[in-house]
């Protein structure tokens, strides 16, 4: 049975009456990688000051391996094993990558004993394998002060690490940082995560897609929902907060408008006319009055952006309707346009997620095409 390395309960956090944190409920595993999304305003950061104690909570407790932390004081939860990296990076500009990593592997060392006395043979092997962890080993003994900023990031997560935490709180790793740089924090916190307990906070949903293995998201300083990137991307609870309006959709219209829309994304090649197709079907589908439609095919406009692997999605069809009705709409949108070979390959990798057999694929098949005869 798993160790919970956090617990917080029923906690709550009230600044002149605005609670930014609202009866708070979450609980992660040891060793688990957890990834917290939400609005802003969700609460995220006041949630990352509870846990490091740099806000106590007005009601509440949360838990530190079964410690309860209004008890300590910042420094002292640090000392217990928690570390915490701020959005802006914190690191000793003046000093190399490799004295600001000998420096934070020794809490009782001074930047005076770090630059003049000798480190023992152990340290140096510390630090030296956090320089190749961190990527920075080729530039180890240059000042800090000209790495970039994503370099400027990694040292600071070396930084905590050297520090043997068990828990590592990281805000906004990526954020300002180039695709290649966000990439390979991605990386590096998977990397970290075999031997942390790690919780990020995040916006770039592309790289939480990246990292993530479980992701809670907190609006109005509770948690909304929790569950997979893929699940958490087709929740319409989800969907609604981080739109700002109502949509009105199922989870079973979400999942079908998801693996359309990887369909349509097949050959990187989104057409106007399986754009148009896809919401005309759906809003058809799901609405009755015209007004509905119309209101219906808005909102689903602003869901078309995201690519997801049909690997995540299929399995979540629980019924034999529910399969049916994906393949009939993936086939009308690559028949749209004439089908090329990369839609041809997603295709295939379709069916055989599907599992239908060869007479209802044909029987689906021909009618996605009769109905696209009739559209015109």
């Amino acid at each position: 049975m798993s160790t919970k390395v956090l617990e917080i309960k029923d906690v709550t956090v009230s600044f002149d009456g605005f609670k930014a944190i609202n009866n708070l409920n979450f609980s992660m595993d040891e060793g688990e990688l957890r990834v917290i999304i939400g609005p802003n305003g969700a609460g995220k950061t006041t949630f990352l000051d509870v846990i490091s104690g740099k806000t106590k909570p007005t009601e509440g407790v949360a838990y530190f391996k079964g410690q309860d932390l209004r008890k300590y004081k910042e420094h002292e939860i640090s000392r217990l094993g928690i570390g915490r990296k701020f959005q802006t990076p914190r690191v000793y500009l003046n000093l190399t990558p490799r004295e600001n990593l000998d420096l934070s592997c020794n809490r009782n060392k001074n930047v005076f004993s770090t630059l003049f006395k000798k480190a023992p043979s152990a340290e140096k092997r510390t630090v030296g394998g956090l320089l190749e962890t961190i990527g920075l080993d080729h530039k180890a003994d240059i000042p800090a002060a000209l790495l970039s900023h994503g370099e400027k990031q990694w040292l600071e997560i070396g930084m905590l690490v050297a520090q043997s935490p068990d828990l590592l709180l990281v805000d906004e790793p990526v954020a300002g940082l180039t695709d290649e740089e966000t990439e390979q924090t991605g990386k590096l916190l998977m990397s970290l995560a075999e031997s942390h307990s790690i919780v990020v906070i995040e916006h770039d949903m592309e790289f939480v897609r990246q990292i993530a293995r479980q992701v809670t998201v907190l609006h109005q300083g509770s948690v909304l929902f929790e569950g997979t990137m893929d699940q958490v991307q087709t929740d319409p609870k989800v969907i609604e907060v981080y739109l700002g309006k109502e949509t009105g959709l199922t989870p079973e219209q979400m999942l079908l408008l998801r693996i359309a829309a990887t369909m349509a994304w097949a050959d990187d090649n989104f057409a106007d006319v399986q754009q148009a197709l896809i919401l005309d079907r759906l809003s058809r589908k799901f609405a009755h009055a015209p007004e509905e439609q119309a209101e219906l095919r808005s909102d689903l406009q602003n869901l078309l952006a995201t690519e997801i692997p049909l690997e995540d999605l299929v399995p979540q069809l629980t019924t034999q309707a529910q399969r049916e009705e994906a393949l009939m709409l993936s086939y009308e949108v690559i028949s749209s346009n004439q089908i090329n070979q990369t839609e041809a390959i997603v295709y295939q990798k379709l069916l055989n997620l599907l599992s239908l057999p060869p007479e209802t694929v044909s029987r689906l098949e021909a009618a996605a095409l009769e109905e696209l005869a009739a559209r015109g």
